[in-house]
């Protein structure tokens, strides 16, 4: 059995489950059994928006590299719009962070410009629109984190727009 699986007993009214393997299939069949348990949990969970991890890391594949120095841009951004950039790099520190290579899950203000290329008030003017939108938000001074939201739409809207068409080859 691998150092990562996870074992989980969950005891309810003279029932009991329990589940061992790797993290997600643990949370998975946990949820199975807390919808049968609960039916009212089935229609939570279709109202729900959570990011999958294993989805978020396959959205970021030939997009973002996890290096020794850190996590890396690979993809071309010359095309993306300053929304759709800056996005990607809260994106790509969530990743790093979630991957457990960065310390925090926040970029700054000035981390942000100058990984847009872009001046302070454009990017700032973009952030403002962005945690109206609900896709970014803003936890201290200058601190910014893409939401749950803000990842889902990465994975939808921009990641694609990165990815190489189907079929070709890289560089």
């Amino acid at each position: 059995m691998s150092t990562e699986a996870v074992e989980v007993t969950v005891r309810y009214k003279g029932m009991q489950k329990t589940v061992t393997g790797a993290a997600d299939d643990v949370i998975r069949e946990l949820l199975l059994f807390f919808s049968k348990v609960f039916p009212q949990l089935e229609l939570i969970s279709k109202i729900s928006l959570s990011v999958d991890l294993n989805d978020f890391l396959k959205a970021c594949e030939s997009i973002i590299a996890l290096t020794p120095e850190g996590m890396a841009v690979t993809a071309d951004t010359s095309h993306l719009k300053d929304k759709e950039l800056i996005m990607l790099h809260l994106a790509k520190t969530r990743a790093g962070h979630m991957l457990g290579k960065l310390e925090r899950d926040t970029l700054r203000l000035n981390d942000l410009v100058i990984a847009a290329k872009s001046k302070s008030g454009t990017v700032a003017g973009r952030l403002s629109e962005m945690c109206s939108e609900g896709i970014v938000e803003r936890l201290a001074k200058g601190e910014y984190r893409a939401t749950t939201s803000g990842l889902d739409h990465f994975i939808k809207n921009i990641a694609p727009k990165l990815k190489p068409p189907e079929g070709a080859r890289p560089g």
